[in-house]
């Protein structure tokens, strides 16, 4: 019987994504243990709420002696909430004896998972190049536009610029730097700040599942 230790992970560069929070990791693990009738075989859960990407959070680094000490298997909601350095590795899984598993690819094995961390961190550092090209070329043009409500036409613009920049990995401190760089402003007219990126993203997230952007 294979034992699973539940690992979840929330930080800042997660705000505005619908797919990464707590509520759709549980959902999505709650679907993956239903498939296998294995709902009664969770040993433990750790959660880390302020780890960014990139980042060991210290429940991660509990969940993985868990893992060693029951023999247990670390499950987590998607492959993006673990650590992976920028090669798209992350050292733990050397460990032969330590496995994982995704409830978003259920019959991925380690070496399986390993490969597509590496590849999704190849489209991540694609998307980011896209993004900064895109802004250096709008630079170039002086190009500026203030938005007046989230109805405005100036919200495709900011599109263009935040969702290639966030589905890259960017935080929502960058995303609002990289909005100020090429003067677009907020609909009072003020500079972007996270708090500010966060509720743009929120939009247009709902924007995009009626089918916009």
């Amino acid at each position: 019987m294979t034992r699973y230790v539940i690992y979840t992970r929330i930080g800042p560069d997660d705000l505005g994504r619908a797919d990464a929070s707590l509520a759709a990791q549980e959902r999505d693990i709650r679907f993956f243990l239903f498939e296998r009738d294995a709902e009664g075989d969770v040993a433990a859960r750790r959660c880390d709420q302020a780890a960014g990407a990139g980042k060991v959070g210290g429940e991660l680094i509990e969940a993985l002696a868990l893992c060693r000490d029951m023999g247990a298997t670390l499950l987590v909601a998607r492959i993006d909430r673990l650590p992976f350095d920028e090669a798209g590795f992350a050292a733990f899984l050397a460990e032969s004896e330590l496995d994982l598993k995704v409830a978003a690819l259920p019959d991925a094995q380690k070496p399986d998972l390993l490969a597509h961390a590496r590849l999704l961190r190849e489209e991540r550092r694609f998307d980011a190049r896209r993004a900064a090209r895109y802004l250096s070329r709008s630079q170039a043009k002086g190009w500026q536009c203030t938005v007046a409500d989230p109805e405005a036409e100036g919200v495709e613009q900011i599109a263009r610029i935040a969702l290639p920049l966030r589905d890259g990995g960017a935080t929502l401190r960058d995303i609002a730097s990289a909005l100020n760089r090429v003067g677009l402003t907020t609909a009072r007219g003020t500079a972007w700040r996270a708090n500010h990126v966060s509720r743009i993203l929120q939009y247009m997230d709902s924007q995009r599942a009626g089918g916009g952007f």
